[in-house]
């Protein structure tokens, strides 16, 4: 059988060209959805984005990860605060 070496490098979902460039296609779209109404809440992004509950939760906690989102306040009453 033959070899299978090498390395994978790069992210294919990654968006170029822009400031994003960082996060792949889904955070930067969920993050626009974000500064779009600051006080959205994580249903109303999966029913806008159509995608379901997991990946808007890794979505969101990748953008805190990197510095690009905080919850201000609580859950039901707080907002998203844009750091970047």
């Amino acid at each position: 059988m033959g070899d299978k070496s090498g390395n994978k490098v790069g992210n294919k979902n990654a968006v170029a060209g822009s400031k994003e460039a960082a996060l792949i296609k889904m955070q930067v779209r969920i993050l626009v959805e974000i500064r779009n109404n600051s006080n959205i809440t994580k249903a109303r992004i999966m029913e806008k984005l159509e995608v379901g509950k997991t990946t808007v939760d890794t979505g969101i906690s990748a953008l805190k990860k990197f510095g690009y989102i905080e919850r201000v306040g609580s859950n039901k009453s707080g907002y998203w605060k844009i750091l970047k």
